[in-house]
């Protein structure tokens, strides 16, 4: 097939991978037929590039721009505390890390962290915490193209949800800013449980410097089905 911006004889496909640097080189028979097939790439539906690359790129790539980024799909692993506070601290945007811990859960495309969800007992003193526990903080990666961590979210707090079921809690709560959606939340089947009037840890008792946005914030809570049958056997 000859190429109709060159003559010469048609060709695309990829010059070479570079899986350290999650991306590949897009080569062509000329520069117009390389912007071409960029272009076409952009818009090509997940089947076609599966179909066009198969395993050497991973599952599928995205943002296209010249090259590619390479999506190796996104998968739950453990994450230590040490690395997860790591992740939040530099990441999440206006957060530091939780003092307090039960168990966390990573969200990884490939090897990278991408996303972190933080487990532990409820900040507010008069929940009980033997059967409630708090996904005290939740991070993902936003400097990242979209397309790379999407659904993290929802991965994370299902996960977490899976977890605390296992683990025989009656219920798992987090907090979101009153004007966040919580559209991962519902998708990972929390409901609203009330909305806090919100305020400052700083009193005059106990001076601290406030850390968090101490606007009124949305509670959202996962209860468990099992959990709740028993007690209300029990009571």
């Amino acid at each position: 097939m000859i190429c109709p911006y060159c003559g010469d004889e048609a060709y695309e496909g990829i010059l070479d991978v570079y899986p350290e640097e999650r991306s590949f080189a897009i080569d062509a028979c000329c520069e117009t037929a390389h912007e071409c097939f960029v272009l076409e790439l952009q818009h090509a539906s997940r089947k076609d590039k599966q179909a066009w690359f198969g395993d050497q790129v991973g599952s599928y790539c995205r943002d296209i721009i010249g090259g590619a980024t390479i999506c190796w799909g996104l998968r739950i692993g453990e994450v230590k505390q040490k690395v997860a506070k790591g992740f939040v601290r530099e990441h999440h945007r206006h957060n530091p890390p939780p003092a307090g811990w039960r168990w966390g859960h990573g969200a990884y495309n490939g090897d990278e962290l991408v996303g972190v969800a933080m487990v532990g007992r409820p900040v507010a003193r008069m929940i009980d915490h033997t059967k409630v526990v708090e996904v005290n903080r939740l991070c993902v990666m936003e400097s990242w193209p979209a397309g790379l961590v999407w659904n993290a979210c929802s991965m994370l707090y299902g996960a977490a949800v899976r977890e605390a079921k296992k683990r025989g809690f009656h219920k798992i709560i987090t907090y979101t800013l009153e004007t966040e959606a919580g559209t991962t939340l519902k998708a990972a089947g929390f409901e609203v449980e009330t909305k806090t009037a919100g305020g400052s840890w700083n009193v005059p008792s106990r001076p601290r410097k406030d850390k968090a946005p101490t606007c009124p914030k949305i509670r959202w809570a996962k209860v468990f089905k099992d959990a709740e049958d028993a007690s209300k056997r029990s009571g």
